[in-house]
């Protein structure tokens, strides 16, 4: 016969933790019960006005408009990137979209760089030789990453002209889907 404990909050001391269950044994939450840190951190932030990138130059996308940000990993203002917060390190879903002008033709990335390293964590969507119209550029990736590793969006051309990125359509989200 299984034993039940019904409590309103469990507080460890200070200095310990709490373990529920050993090795071998399955927790579940009953139908209607909520994790409440499951998916957390996320945010969500996209390129508030058109930013100008020149040709040959791997640019920055200035990410200044927070969707959400649950974690105040967020600089919308100065660097324009997600900073992993402390203790919260692990696995994460990153999701990143670019819009910009056809002339890029077949000469357009769009990348993450983790910690303004873009030569293991880079990530590139092409574009269809000969696109016409606004080419958007999507890209989505599984990062392990650790508390203070940031995240930036960056695009690259190579028409030999300034292009165009465009609001709203410029964004990074992500959330973290485990340790």
């Amino acid at each position: 016969m299984a034993s039940q404990l019904k409590v309103n909050e469990i507080i460890t001391q200070s200095g310990s933790s709490l373990s529920l269950g050993q090795s071998g044994d399955t927790l579940s939450l009953t139908t209607g019960a909520l994790q409440s840190n499951v998916l957390y951190p996320a945010w969500s932030v996209e390129l508030s006005a058109n930013q100008t990138f020149s040709s040959g130059a791997s640019t920055k996308i200035q990410l200044n408009n927070a969707i959400f940000d649950t974690d105040s990993g967020l600089d919308t203002s100065t660097n324009y990137r997600y900073t992993i917060p402390s203790g919260k390190g692990g696995k994460y879903i990153v999701n990143f979209s670019g819009k910009t002008d056809s002339a890029i033709d077949q000469n357009g990335f769009i990348l993450i760089k983790v910690n303004g390293n873009s030569q293991y964590n880079s990530f590139q969507g092409h574009v269809k030789p000969n696109a016409t119209g606004n080419v958007h550029l999507v890209g989505s990736c599984i990062l392990n990453l650790s508390a203070s590793d940031y995240l930036e969006l960056y695009m690259l051309q190579n028409t030999g002209s300034d292009q165009l990125a465009y609001a709203n359509y410029c964004a990074m989200s992500g959330f973290r889907i485990g340790t």
